[in-house]
């Protein structure tokens, strides 16, 4: 699998725009976690706590920020 190393910075901004969606999807968020659990050996505990609180708004910044520093994923373009 080619850029392994963007997994993380990918599946942590899919979590935070999940769990700060007001009509959070149940079934991502378990899916998610167990990504989180399986691929990365960790849990999603602090980024629960940096999202509690927050709207999708609020983070976008620093989420569009983590996948400009980890990934070469540029927002609104397509990537193929």
């Amino acid at each position: 699998m080619k850029n392994i190393k963007e997994i993380k910075p990918i599946l942590t901004a899919l979590y935070c725009i999940n769990f700060t969606n007001e009509n959070k999807d149940e079934d991502i968020n378990k899916i998610l976690k167990y990504a989180f659990n399986r691929i990365l050996d960790s849990n999603t505990n602090l980024l629960t706590l940096a999202c509690v609180g927050r709207t999708k708004e609020d983070i976008m910044k620093e989420i569009n920020q983590l996948l400009a520093e980890d990934t070469q994923y540029k927002g609104g373009e397509q990537n193929d």
